[in-house]
């Protein structure tokens, strides 16, 4: 399975960063000289307390979660993994129907799925960053 597979995507990486959700993970999305890389936090050469320290115009840095990082962000027990055919979907009760219904986020990737799901949340201050 490809890296790319098992992290949250740019985008939704971006979002989260928008939420206020901790810039603290495996791997990170960082932009170099107009080219973006996925790179782990272990990588030789990189240092994301030295971009903090001494940022540069051209680096942009997002976290890029994976499936386990963003399950611990999502409340225990509140959501629920469906892999369906053509990808996966994430159901999370709907609190604003009394009737045991779900809400879903479909995606292609668990990673992506889980990271909707916590973007939801976040929006609708059902959980803090």
């Amino acid at each position: 399975m490809k890296l790319e597979d098992q992290v949250c995507s740019l985008e939704l990486a971006k979002r989260l960063k928008e939420l206020g959700v901790k810039q603290e993970s495996h791997f990170y999305h960082i932009k170099e000289r107009a080219e973006w890389r996925l790179w782990p936090y272990t990588s030789p050469g990189f240092s994301l307390e030295g971009i903090r320290e001494h940022p540069r115009e051209d680096w942009e840095v997002y976290s890029a979660f994976t499936v386990a990082e963003l399950g611990d962000m999502l409340p225990k027990g509140f959501y629920q993994t469906f892999f369906v055919e053509d990808g996966v979907v994430v159901g999370r009760p709907d609190f604003k129907v009394l009737e045991n219904t779900f809400t879903t986020e479909k995606e292609t990737t668990e990673a992506n799925a889980r990271a909707q799901m916590l973007i939801y949340l976040l929006e609708n201050k059902l959980v803090k960053p």
